[in-house]
């Protein structure tokens, strides 16, 4: 059988002593980030490099013409939505007009 446990305010000092607590703030350094950022590209081009050795110029060519496609698509995507924003307020604008238009003349729709 244990002996009853002594209330805290009894405590020996040694266990009586404050918990510390090591707390660092977290901070971001952009300009940090985009530098290990390139630093890994540069290592990992490095590497492509030399393995794939003479096929290495074709293969930069190829990475070039996928990364403008994808510009081009992602521009395409933004005029196709403007596109409809546009379409979408000149509907609400000519259903207005219509609207006031029937308002005027006191006919119910």
């Amino acid at each position: 059988m244990k002996p009853p446990r002594i209330p805290s305010i009894f405590k020996l000092s040694q266990y009586n002593e404050y918990k510390r607590f090591h707390y660092e703030p977290r901070t971001f350094d952009e300009q940090k980030e985009r530098l290990a950022k390139r630093k890994l590209e540069i290592e990992k081009e490095l590497e492509r490099e030399k393995r794939l050795g003479k096929n290495y110029e074709s293969h930069l060519r190829e990475s070039i013409h996928n990364s403008w496609s994808k510009r081009e698509t992602r521009r395409q995507k933004r005029n196709s939505s403007i596109r409809l924003l546009l379409i979408l307020a000149a509907l609400l604008l000519l259903v207005y007009y219509i609207y006031a238009k029937f308002e005027k003349l006191d006919i119910p729709l």
